[in-house]
């Protein structure tokens, strides 16, 4: 089963930081009920601490709190020649007060003319709180976009960021694993946020609304983690018309030729009626944004295909969701190279997968 994470003081001091540990991991149906009727669950495992008058903490994933984000910010903010690539501001102010930042990342050395050519990319994340592994993908993605690789410069040549690090600050801060600190799961609120319950889900709707006027958004993404699937995965959505269907589907496609840890089999692309108030669909349904995803990433692991030969199955680490924001990255520039190569390559492996969805130009 899924083990948790523990994180030791004596550990630390050696250069260790938190770790999954474990056995005899079990989660079952109790016999206590809940007032409507439905079932209580009970988790239980075993640990041995290794060091005597240790202190440690155990957690569901490796934490990550907005004390991290803030640092995170701020570093990348005060790089030299930060100035020519990333503007931070600030979203909007929470139902407490709190900040919710977002930067805007491009190359602001170009003429106002080539800036106002380019595509939007728009990425948010932890609209959960207790999905962490969701703020480490967020963390990856920053510093390859933020970085001074030449692949990062090409993005930072060919769109603009719209990053909205954590979409729930108030939840982080006070602890919530879904809710908000009003009690509402903010994923349930895009088709009608309300300006003072709601604030960031109104304010990033209106930010893409706003964004869209500008220049096309190309891409919007919602990063989240999964806490009873393996591996990472994407939930998209489907158009009624045929000639649209493989176009949403490239994307997912292009992350699971990336890496084994992201599985296109895992991938879904109806829009449930539960659903239809969440980030993904408003974006796509509403704001016409057709290439909308939530993507998931397993709190526990992955299970890497059919072959346990090539990567056996195990739990995630903190590299493997930072890694996760790098490959993001990789496959946009895979979805808009001019050469088309990867983006070629993808769309006939689809249409071997999906022969009953018609081919149009994925990457228009």
């Amino acid at each position: 089963g899924m083990r948790p994470a523990l994180y030791s003081i004596h550990d630390a001091s050696q250069g260790i930081g938190w770790r999954r540990v474990g056995e005899r991991i079990a989660y079952y149906e109790n016999h206590f009920e809940t007032e409507n009727g439905t079932s209580y669950y009970t988790l239980t495992f075993s640990v041995t601490f290794r060091h005597a008058h240790d202190v440690c903490y155990l957690a569901h994933c490796f934490p990550y709190s907005y004390s991290d984000m803030s640092a995170l910010l701020c570093d990348v903010i005060s790089r030299p020649n930060a100035a020519r690539m990333i503007k931070m501001s600030t979203l909007c102010t929470t139902l407490v007060g709190n900040k919710c930042p977002m930067l805007t990342v491009t190359n602001f050395s170009s003429s106002p003319e080539a800036i106002a050519r380019r595509r939007a990319i728009c990425i948010s994340a932890r609209v959960h709180p207790g999905e962490t592994c969701a703020s480490w993908t967020m963390h990856g993605l920053v510093e390859f976009i933020c970085g001074n690789s030449p692949r990062a410069r090409i993005l930072r040549d060919n769109f603009v960021f719209k990053v909205v690090p954590m979409l729930n600050p108030d939840g982080v801060i006070n602890g919530q694993y879904r809710c908000s600190i009003s009690g509402q799961d903010l994923n349930r609120q895009w088709s009608n946020p309300c300006r003072m319950l709601h604030p960031t889900i109104h304010s990033i709707k209106a930010l893409l609304r706003a964004t869209k006027t500008m220049r096309d958004v190309s891409i919007y993404c919602d990063i989240h983690g999964h806490s009873r699937k393996c591996n990472m995965f994407m939930y998209g959505c489907s158009s009624k018309h045929p000639s649209l269907r493989l176009k949403e589907r490239v994307f997912p496609f292009l992350l699971h030729n990336e890496s084994l840890m992201f599985s296109y089999d895992d991938c879904n692309f109806k829009v449930q009626r539960c659903k239809e108030s969440t980030a993904r669909v408003v974006a796509w349904r509403e704001l016409a944004i057709p290439n909308s995803y939530t993507l998931e990433m397993s709190l526990g692991g992955g299970d890497f295909g059919q072959d346990p030969a090539v990567r056996p199955p195990e739990h995630f680490t903190q590299d493997d969701y930072l890694e996760m924001g790098r490959l993001l990255c990789e496959a946009i520039l895979d979805m808009y190279d001019p050469g088309r190569a990867r983006l070629e390559s993808a769309l006939n492996e689809l249409e071997l997968v999906h022969p009953d969805i018609k081919r149009s130009n994925a990457a228009e």
